[in-house]
């Protein structure tokens, strides 16, 4: 019965902990403990990162190609126009890939079940990233989906990060921004609590009274009420020297408390998890070569996986394969591109409706031959170009006129001196 006592006092000791009661107290809840609980993926720095690589990956055009000996060239068939327009029946490519790129980053896999009629492809369904569990060895895998078991040659199985463990399944970049999530959430509950709570008063009024008057509401208003009621706003307070004492208080801000500097920083952390300019979520400024390099190094990394595996387990030709286009996502200055473009077609390695194809013009009959120089002449003629026929001219002596053409023998004009 002692023993019993005893523990029962130990409870209901516990139970009136000072740390306790001050945490769970009115107005200080939100200071230090963020509300609830939220998924790394619905935190808003999280999903704008997700945001930004899935639907720059899902905005590319997937084209298939076919391997030349002189150049691979695009093929333009059913297969193609299913894969890029419509995988899904209810989807439009930019949709499904932004799915599968989602649950990529998330989960570290995405699991796509293709269907078969009548030897030709149907459709792609998209299997719910959690739901799917792998098992294997070394040497191969299963992939369990609603109690049924797949092959990974029977399903699309598209990888982000592999384990390393278990190789065949990927792991995302989800574990590598969970120390950066904590720290934002805390500072974002830290400085809501802050700016809510109401320990942040401008004046202390200190009186000449006794302590029991003071901790009466009734008196405290009372003695404030008799120098503010009646002062206009911007008047000045008249009080006695020897009773009233007023001191104004300047509260921290959250500039003092460096939250927004730690912020940023955590903030720069998660873009870098996830390989995003840090302009992104709100830090920095925009530049183009950040964005590039963003497009080259993150972007093209994670389509070059579903490039793989479409081409790998979709194509039934050696030498199909298929391939997203970057050309659009990356950033051009108008005259930058105008340049290039000039002097791809200049150089013969673009003819000049491919060239009007950078700037989404139609195509015009006669501009699709090849050609090179100055003179836009084609490829097949480049050798009659009398410049490069004429030998050099003696030392001393003019060159040929060859600005006309074929007629070296131009007559000078009326007003010139002979």
């Amino acid at each position: 019965m002692g023993l019993f006592s005893k523990k029962t006092r130990q409870l209901k000791k516990r139970q009136y902990d000072p740390v306790q009661v001050w945490l769970t107290g009115e107005n200080t809840e939100n200071i230090l403990l963020p509300a609830g609980f939220t998924p790394v993926t619905k935190n808003e720095e999280v999903r704008k990162c997700i945001h930004k690589i899935a639907d720059l990956v899902s905005s590319m055009t997937i084209m298939l190609m076919q391997n030349g000996e002189t150049g691979d060239k695009r093929l333009k068939n059913a297969l193609s126009k299913k894969i890029d327009v419509y995988p899904n029946h209810h989807m439009i490519r930019k949709n499904f890939i932004y799915r599968i790129v989602s649950d990529m980053i998330t989960n570290g896999n995405s699991v796509v079940l293709p269907v078969v009629k009548g030897g030709l492809l149907d459709n792609l369904i998209i299997w719910e990233a959690r739901q799917c569990s792998f098992r294997g060895d070394d040497e191969t895998y299963e992939i369990q989906y609603k109690l049924q078991t797949f092959k990974p040659d029977e399903v699309l199985h598209f990888v982000l990060v592999p384990d390393d463990e278990f190789c065949y399944r990927g792991v995302g970049f989800i574990p590598v921004v969970k120390d950066a999530i904590a720290n934002i959430v805390q500072a974002n509950a830290t400085k809501t609590g802050f700016l809510q709570s109401k320990w942040r008063p401008s004046l202390i009024i200190k009186v000449e009274s006794d302590a029991e008057g003071m901790q009466i509401k009734e008196e405290r208003e009372k003695i404030l009420n008799s120098y503010v009621g009646d002062t206009a706003a911007g008047e000045p307070w008249i009080v006695p020297a020897s009773e009233i004492d007023v001191k104004e208080i300047k509260p921290l801000s959250l500039q003092d408390l460096a939250i927004q500097d730690g912020l940023q920083l955590d903030k720069r952390a998660v873009a870098a998890a996830f390989g995003v300019p840090a302009y992104m979520l709100g830090v920095g400024t925009f530049s183009k070569d950040e964005y590039n390099n963003f497009i080259s190094s993150v972007i093209m990394p994670i389509a070059k996986v579903i490039e793989q595996e479409l081409s790998k387990k979709i194509t039934y030709a050696p030498d199909w394969y298929f391939k997203f286009n970057p050309k659009t996502l990356y950033q051009y200055d108008l005259a930058e591109l105008t340049t290039h473009v000039k002097e791809m077609v200049n150089a013969g390695m673009v003819n000049r409706n491919e060239g009007r194809n950078y700037f989404d013009l139609s195509p015009v009959e006669g501009l699709d031959e090849f050609v090179v120089l100055e003179n836009y002449i084609p490829l097949d003629q480049v050798g009659n170009q009398n410049k490069l026929n004429n030998p050099a001219p003696a030392d001393n002596q003019p060159p040929p006129n060859n600005e006309g053409g074929d007629n070296n023998n131009a007559q000078p004009d009326s007003g010139s001196q002979a």
